[in-house]
């Protein structure tokens, strides 16, 4: 049954609120409201709580598409959380095929809709498909369950990972339309798998692709600010930037200000940016209307603090194949004694190292994913000191599926995105794989280029 997994396993609230946020999952929002008012924890393996759950889907579908509140949507509503009640306990008493039948009854109650309702409710039919799928196999039925496992997928329902750990389908596993189904299912939700599937890089590229600029012959440089800067002397002033590096090594310096800029401002990422994307400026304005700022701005923040205290640093949007909810945007600094770029995430309070406890770069850590090496997260990776991270969703699933090419502006510096007269906005550049191109994506650069030994080099290279 979605999105119960077969397994038993808790939840905190807090993790659907983290979830809903980062995903810009409205049906989590609402579930996260449920949590909240009830103030206990959610047990996955409680169908009453997921069929809730599925009824505040349906109902957000219908609410927050902008409709007028209408007597006809509002006895769908009375009607369908009636049946939803009746399926949660028919659950509970392992009644599959009354279960079964009321899910029926819930297609039909949609179909009944008029057809604008019908299509601002139209990713409904692929759950309750799935739902009939599962309940389906619970009793034996293979072929129907097959049948509406299918229609799950053609009518939207995409979600590899749930549907291979979910017990309720076990007995499907080793059925042909199963694996044909699944196997299309995972070109488009096994973010680890895509991410493995794409090409290598082009060490011996010697020039860019180039898009909406003047062609050139040469790979551009990277820049970075130099830390005498007035505007990054304020910075470091502002703050006292020294005090919270502290006095230790380089490494502990880099993470002191990541912990810093993690726990200065929350992390909202339905948050609307600001208009000065400075961090003194960020910092004042979250404290001032007590709210928080996305992941772009927490890396821009970060990347200042770096370059104030004499830090080479870029924020770097990593991105997905293909944009489906979200990108995220985390730090690369880089370590003179280690000599090389090290990953950095303020909005989870994140870095990644291997097996051994040596710490990794983005490249690295890709690239770790690709060949399945081992990568460790930071115990205390954590959203909004909330939410703990684990290294199974934020690298395995969540970076995986950001990690298909990333991007970065070929000038590190203060104020980067902030639109002010005489501004000259800096020019950004893609690292892709061979075989694809960042023209026409979402954020879309300037530049492509395929060389990755390019785009981590040394900001002391000559």
């Amino acid at each position: 049954m979605y999105p119960v997994s077969g397994s038993v396993k808790t939840v905190h609230f807090r993790t659907i609120l983290f979830n809903a946020i980062l995903l810009n999952k409205r049906y989590l929002l609402i579930w996260y409201t449920i949590c909240l008012l009830k103030d206990k924890e959610i047990t996955l393996s409680n169908r009453n709580h997921m069929k809730t759950v599925f009824l505040i889907i349906t109902m957000l579908c219908l609410g927050l598409s902008g409709m007028a509140q209408n007597n006809e949507k509002k006895e769908f509503e009375r009607k369908y959380s009636a049946l939803t009640q009746e399926v949660a306990n028919a659950r509970k008493q392992k009644d599959y095929k009354k279960a079964e039948k009321l899910n029926w009854e819930k297609l039909k109650l949609y179909q009944g809709l008029p057809q604008q309702l019908q299509e601002k409710a139209k990713n409904i039919t692929g759950l309750v498909y799935y739902d009939l799928a599962c309940y389906q196999a619970l009793q034996g039925k293979k072929k129907a369950a097959l049948k509406n496992f299918e229609k799950a997928f053609n009518s939207g329902w995409n979600d590899y990972n749930h549907a291979k750990g979910d017990s309720d389908i076990d007995n499907l596993r080793k059925e042909k339309k199963y694996l044909e189904v699944m196997a299309k299912m995972r070109l488009d939700s096994d973010y680890l798998y895509i991410l493995q599937q794409a090409e290598g890089y082009n060490r011996t590229e010697t020039k860019p692709i180039c898009y909406n600029e003047s062609v050139t012959d040469t790979l551009p440089r990277f820049t970075y600010m130099n830390p005498n800067d007035s505007n990054l002397v304020q910075l470091r002033k502002h703050f006292n930037l020294d005090s919270i590096a502290g006095s230790g090594d380089e490494i502990s310096k880099i993470k002191n200000l990541l912990y810093w800029v993690h726990n200065i401002v929350p992390h909202d990422g339905n948050s609307r940016n600001p208009e000065e994307r400075n961090t003194i400026a960020m910092v004042e304005l979250c404290k001032k209307e007590n709210r928080g700022v996305n992941c772009r701005m927490m890396a821009q923040m970060l990347n200042e603090c770096y370059l104030a205290m004499g830090f080479k640093s870029r924020f770097i949007t990593c991105m997905p194949k293909v944009m489906i909810n979200d990108c995220h945007v985390i730090n690369a600094v880089y370590s003179n004694t280690l000599n090389k770029w090290l990953w950095m995430d303020p909005t989870f309070n994140a870095y990644v190292t291997d097996e051994k406890g040596n710490l990794l770069g983005i490249g690295e850590v890709r690239e770790r994913l690709r060949n399945n090496q081992p990568v460790v997260l930071n115990e205390d990776a954590n959203w909004n000191n909330k939410n703990k991270q684990t290294k199974e969703y934020y690298l395995d699933y969540y970076m995986a599926k950001n990690l298909y090419y990333v991007t970065c502006p070929l000038q590190s510096e203060y104020n980067a995105e902030t639109n002010y007269p005489g501004k000259k906005w800096p020019m950004y550049i893609s690292l892709v794989p061979e075989g694809y191109s960042s023209n026409g994506k979402p954020g879309a650069t300037a530049y492509d280029s395929h060389n990755d030994s390019y785009f981590w080099q040394s900001p002391y290279q000559e």
